[in-house]
């Protein structure tokens, strides 16, 4: 029996194998076993997929990359490339600059380090990019020409702190504020010091002489001790406890260098280390942070609570409160994430305090005091669930929006309010998780993540139906495409025949798995790219796609950059105008295919130095050189509807295929190669002509249970095929 079955389209692109037994789905009739290397596009055809353009060779060096677009305008806009020690600034596809420690401000190559690249994250403002990581300083990245940029520390004020080693003392002396309110000074009276040589020390004691004047337990408790002289000379640190009988008094924090035997002391009543230290009569009747060491016995301060009134108040009768610590430092872990929104620059996360939002003052963006609240004052929030919710990224939405690794929440605000201190209110979405290391992606609205055990591609967004966010699964269909994904890029369209897309860098076998999605027609549709190599990184910049890519070549592994280009079929490859040869340098030892003025020559491989490539003819008009890459779709299993019910494992063989195509120079239909050139006279030396209609392979041979179609290319020309019509024989 024979019937025809027709495919329109390719719209749903590669289908998970599980499904291939579904042919109930909807989505089956339009759905690919296979698309390697091949573009699905918005109409439903399919196309090979772009060349990539050989843009720079980083070596062997550097085996860890970050791709970080810095979009200043839609028509100036750089590539930055990160890596231990450097940052490469490219524009067009050309090197400007590299920062590196050898200028003054750039980068060392301590700060940086391979472990860390994965997770850095990173917001941009007009000029100036902020990178994030919770074991590295803040830092601010700021472009003062195409070829002239400053790397250096956020200049952060008013850094929130917390009670890290909280310890509560009645220090045994009077003090004396200078006035109720304000700035004030604290004036320190009737102080029994003690100044002399120690007998020892430890990492966070100190033993005082034997004659030390302090008789009575706890005496010196709430005071500093500071080395005069010695080992360890020049620190300052609080007593928080001391035992009369041994002389033993316990510091914090931990001694830098510890003190011995040979060490000069005096405990007074202030020290450096008194700084962000609190002087608090009661919740009611006065506290001040120390904000200045003046000397021993006076600070300068700022009042939280005034103080009653200017006289003494004398021992017993107020507390000292150490042991709050910056929440940002090289001890306590720096922010994981930032990003701008709606006049504040927020961060999320860090080392000690995982799940906390903190935003700065309005449009003051290095600011984060909270002053007394008001709305333009500094914000500060925490997740409160039942499990820890470690920060993973913030990202700038309609509202707020924070991944982390155990689900999504949103700061939700009104249209017509802003977020104050007061509405700052951290409320939670949906409990998938997202994958630490992999970015996050805005695509039409919608947050793209990866889900926490790399399993998934998911859409957050606000959906107006249900008045609160969702998460589609972009991947539900394709989910095994997704193989430990480590890098991920958007793409969003540039005209209206072209559909967004997503590319999702894998790590267990180093492909890409490619979405082109078309929300307006609800179109997802996936494929899968590789290589001569390894996807190792991927970034979009405006509209150009650039990844690196690592390539065995002369038995060494090396790193290039390389940007999708819509014109080249080949992969690492250099192109040109007018030119009778090239150098393919980068390429030493390997075979590379050879498209001139639209011909395609013999293979060759590229010698030792020189590294020329010399054409058989010179071109006139273009040329590229490069990798050939594997091209192949594969339809699903046929299943035609007959009225004596399922023909699956009957056999079946395809009579005769009909391919509708577009501007196609090459295509071979399960085995059959496609004529596209003309007989005549002298033109096996011409260049094919691009073709447009349609296409018929016949005379393909051999049974299969399944019927399928196999789309392949043996040469690197152009292919775009619109839909298949074909007749099916089925049993004998």
């Amino acid at each position: 029996m024979r019937v025809t079955q027709f495919q329109t389209n390719f719209s749903v692109g590669e289908l998970d194998p599980l499904l291939r037994a579904r042919t109930d789905l909807s989505q089956y009739q339009n759905a690919l076993e296979e698309a390697t290397n091949v573009i699905i596009q918005p109409q439903g055809g399919l196309k090979r997929r772009d060349g990539l353009k050989f843009i720079y060779d980083f070596g062997t060096s550097f085996t860890a990359f970050k791709l970080i677009p810095f979009e200043f305008s839609v028509t100036d806009s750089f590539l930055l490339v990160l890596v231990v020690g450097r940052i490469y600034v490219f524009k067009d596809g050309v090197l400007q600059t590299n920062i590196n420690s050898s200028g003054n401000d750039y980068i060392a190559a301590t700060d940086i380090t391979a472990a860390m690249l994965d997770e850095l994250t990173f917001t941009q403002a007009v000029d100036t990019l902020i990178l994030c990581h919770e074991d590295l300083q803040t830092k601010r990245l700021v472009r003062n020409t195409d070829t002239n940029w400053t790397l250096e520390n956020l200049p952060l004020t008013n850094v929130p702190q917390y009670p890290y080693a909280l310890s509560i003392h009645s220090p045994n002396f009077t003090i004396t504020p200078s006035a109720v309110s304000g700035n004030i000074t604290i004036t320190a009276s009737s102080v029994t010091t003690d100044t002399g040589t120690a007998q020892a020390g430890g990492t966070n004691t100190i033993t005082l002489k034997s004659s030390s004047a302090y008789s009575a337990d706890d005496q010196p408790n709430g005071m500093s001790v500071t080395l005069t002289s010695g080992t360890g000379s020049g620190q300052s640190r609080f007593i928080n406890d001391y035992v009369a009988s041994t002389k033993v008094a316990t510091v914090y924090p931990p001694w830098t260098t510890q003190p011995d035997n040979t060490t000069g002391y005096k405990v007074e009543a202030f020290s450096a280390a008194s700084v962000n230290e609190f002087a608090q009569v009661d919740t009611t009747f006065g506290r001040a942070k120390y904000v200045e060491f003046v000397s021993a016995t006076v600070m300068k301060a700022v009042t939280e609570v005034p103080f009653f009134d200017t006289s003494g108040v004398v021992a017993g009768n107020w507390k000292s409160e150490h042991g709050y610590e910056d929440v940002w430092s090289n001890d306590r872990g720096w922010p994981k994430s930032a990003t701008f929104h709606e006049g504040r620059l927020y961060f999320g996360g860090s080392k000690s305090r995982p799940n906390t939002i903190w935003g700065s003052r309005v449009i003051d963006f290095f600011n984060f005091d909270p002053g007394s609240g008001l709305d333009d004052e500094g914000v500060e929030a925490t997740i409160n669930t039942n499990q820890l919710n470690s920060i993973v990224s913030i990202i700038a939405g309609a509202d707020l929006r924070i991944f982390t690794t155990g689900g999504e929440f949103v700061v939700i605000q009104s249209e017509d309010a802003p977020v104050t201190p007061a509405t700052f209110l951290i409320r939670p979405q949906t409990r998938l998780g997202s994958k630490p290391g992999v970015p996050i992606e805005d695509l039409n609205g919608a947050s793209v993540f990866v889900q926490r055990q790399g399993k998934s591609i998911n859409a957050f967004q606000f959906g107006s139906g249900t008045n609160s966010y969702q998460v589609q699964q972009i991947s539900v269909l394709s989910s095994h495409l997704i193989k430990n994904p480590i890098d991920l890029a958007a793409r969003r369209s540039t005209s209206t025949d072209e559909a967004d897309r997503l590319f999702l860098v894998n790590g267990d076998d180093g492909s890409m798995s490619v979405y082109s999605i078309l929300v307006g027609q609800e179109v997802i549709a996936p494929s899968s790219f590789t290589t001569d190599g390894q996807f190792v990184a991927v970034a979009t910049e405006i509209s150009d796609t650039y990844c690196i890519v690592k390539r065995t070549v002369d038995s060494l592994d090396k790193y290039f950059l390389e940007k999708f280009d819509e014109t080249l079929t080949l992969d690492s490859a250099k192109n040109g105008g007018a030119a009778s040869s090239v150098t393919m340098d980068h390429l030493k030892g390997k075979t590379v295919e050879v498209v001139r003025d639209g011909v395609v020559e013999p293979t060759q491989v590229v010698p030792s130095s020189p590294f020329t490539i010399t054409f058989a003819i010179a071109a006139t008009a273009d040329f590229q050189v490069g990798l050939e890459y594997t091209v192949q779709a594969k339809t699903m299993p046929t299943e035609p509807v007959l009225g004596s019910g399922s023909v699956q494992g009957v056999k079946k063989r395809i009579v005769q295929v009909d391919a509708l195509l577009n501007e196609t120079k090459d295509l071979v239909i399960n085995g059959k190669q496609i004529s596209f050139r003309n007989l005549g006279v002298a033109v096996l030396d011409k260049p094919i002509q691009s073709f447009t209609g349609l296409k018929t392979a016949h005379g393909i041979l051999g049974y299969s249970a399944t019927g399928q179609i196999t789309l392949t290319q043996n040469v690197p020309l152009p292919m775009t095929v619109l839909g298949l019509e074909y007749k099916l024989s089925v049993g004998n």
